[in-house]
């Protein structure tokens, strides 16, 4: 068999086992590239954070009472700090293991796990639409839309990107927003590396087989390209 008519064999099945993960290399990477990342996030949906003067008082209650009233051992405590969560001044107080609960530094009253109520006007604080709250789900299992800590609290928004928020029961950070491009885009991230369960890796064999698999169809495409032509095409001049 002639160097060039295996050469071609073998670029024919090559190219039918990749093609298609090379189509979806191309269709996803184009999505990815035309649209802009700040889209993706959902920054449209979102007020800029405004940073809300603390008033400091004699009146708040003492920082070793705000430990007690957080439940956490005393001795594994990491940070304290006092800030503003809406309208009001807290103290988070934070253990060694990442565990953070918030305190009415005004009454004292525990105010971790937030409730559906104070975690709704924290999202309503941020979202920048009109829509009003389809429903609140407060998560203990993982959804493939968030991949952080739980529990965790879902609000949902009736509009046309399906728009849901992520927030801290613990501490009420804004952990994560969703809408419909992310779903597209994390979707076609999934296809893209190949990861096919977390959707985070892309150092697996997986990815390194069909890559060798992409370059061994463009070399074999090459040779094939340059062994079809013949001194007579480079003659130019006569």
């Amino acid at each position: 068999m002639k160097f060039s008519v295996r050469m071609r064999k073998w670029h024919k099945w090559l190219a039918l086992v990749i093609g298609v993960q090379v189509f979806l290399w191309t269709a996803s990477g184009l999505f990815m590239s035309f649209v802009p990342i700040e889209t993706v996030r959902s920054e449209h949906l979102l007020k800029k954070s405004e940073d809300r003067p603390l008033v400091v008082s004699e009146k708040y209650v003492q920082i070793l009472k705000a430990v007690e009233a957080s439940g956490l051992n005393q001795e594994n405590i990491g940070e304290i700090k006092i800030k503003m969560l809406l309208e009001r001044p807290v103290y988070e107080v934070k253990a060694m293991s990442g565990e953070s609960k918030l305190i009415d530094a005004k009454t004292g009253e525990l105010l971790s796990p937030l409730s559906q109520k104070l975690a709704e006007e924290i999202v309503r604080s941020r979202y920048a639409g009109d829509a009003k709250i389809l429903k609140s789900t407060l998560l203990d299992q993982p959804v493939s839309e968030y991949r952080s800590t739980y529990p965790v609290w879902r609000i949902d928004f009736e509009d046309n990107d399906q728009t849901s928020f992520y927030v801290s029961p613990s501490d009420g950070n804004l952990k994560a927003v969703r809408g419909n491009i992310w779903r597209v885009y994390d979707f076609l991230w999934m296809l893209h590396i190949m990861d096919y369960s977390e959707r985070e890796n892309f150092n697996h064999w997986w990815l390194v087989i069909a890559a060798f698999l992409a370059v061994s169809v463009t070399l074999t495409g090459f040779v094939l390209f340059f062994s079809s032509f013949r001194k007579k095409d480079f003659l130019f001049f006569k």
